[in-house]
């Protein structure tokens, strides 16, 4: 193509953009000339029947067997033993605690005067419970043991992620 012919191709385009019709209420911040579409989303089943178009219905209980599986052995609360980490925490299945408590020992990415949340809802990587877990930093490592602790797949990781991200409410 000679450069010529390029010349006239772009300046035939760049008028065509230039051209547009501009939406006047959107200009303005008129909040309904943003219209999104609605999501059509699919039913969901529910492992006890019927079903559900909110996700979360789903994802919350995923969220809590994954709890209950690999981290209320140790931090569960319900027996003396249940009291381990550095500091010992014994709440990760109370989620109004979890939401509250800061882990002094990690500073909060958004406030290093703070320590980080357990579970900063709506935002995973700013979630201690999140991070050790997508780090494999959690379960341990037994002392001396050679077989480690059961730790979560990648798509439990996913589903915490998910939860603390989109259904987790301060």
């Amino acid at each position: 193509m000679s450069r010529r012919l390029v010349i006239i191709v772009l300046a035939a385009l760049a008028e065509a953009a230039c051209l547009q019709k501009i939406d006047e209420g959107a200009a303005k911040g008129n909040p309904k000339a943003i219209q999104t579409p609605a999501l059509d989303t699919p039913p969901i089943e529910l492992p006890g029947g019927g079903t559900t178009h909110n996700p979360c219905d789903r994802t919350s209980p995923q969220a809590q067997i994954i709890l209950r599986t690999y981290c209320a052995g140790c931090h569960g609360g319900e027996a003396p033993s249940e009291d381990k980490g550095h500091p010992p925490f014994d709440f990760v299945l109370d989620l109004a605690r979890l939401t509250t408590t800061r882990c002094a020992s990690v500073p909060d990415p958004h406030d290093p005067s703070q320590g980080m949340l357990f579970v900063a809802p709506g935002d995973p990587e700013s979630s201690r419970i999140y991070l050790r877990m997508r780090d494999n930093e959690m379960p341990p490592t037994p002392l001396g043991g050679t077989d480690p602790l059961p730790r979560p797949s990648i798509s439990e990781v996913s589903v915490m992620y998910t939860w603390i991200k989109n259904c987790v409410s301060p």
